[in-house]
């Protein structure tokens, strides 16, 4: 899923990185499945967000893996929200491939 996941970053506009890489972490903090992520994938994250490189592609992956995680539909619709459609669709794909 990784290497999937990084070719769908890398269509993600610079300009609405930050957008999503705040909606994600509020997602991540509000989330009652919060037992469901990986400490491993929590670490990198706190590691990203504290060199301010959440908006880099592997932040956004990281962030993004985390979402489909806990969040799956969510992470979805917020993808839509953002005007995101192509990658929320290619998202949505590797989710049924996963299963």
């Amino acid at each position: 899923m990784e290497k999937d996941l990084m070719e769908i970053v890398k269509k993600i506009p610079m300009a609405v990185r930050i957008e999503l890489a705040e909606r994600i972490v509020d997602l991540i903090l509000n989330s009652k499945k919060a037992e469901l992520m990986p400490s491993s994938l929590a670490k990198t994250i706190l590691y990203y967000w504290q060199r301010d490189q959440l908006t880099s592609d592997t932040g956004i992956e990281k962030l993004l893996e985390a979402g489909i995680i806990l969040e799956p539909e969510i992470t979805v619709t917020m993808l839509n929200e953002l005007k995101l459609e192509e990658i929320a669709r290619m998202v949505e794909s590797l989710l049924k491939t996963a299963k």
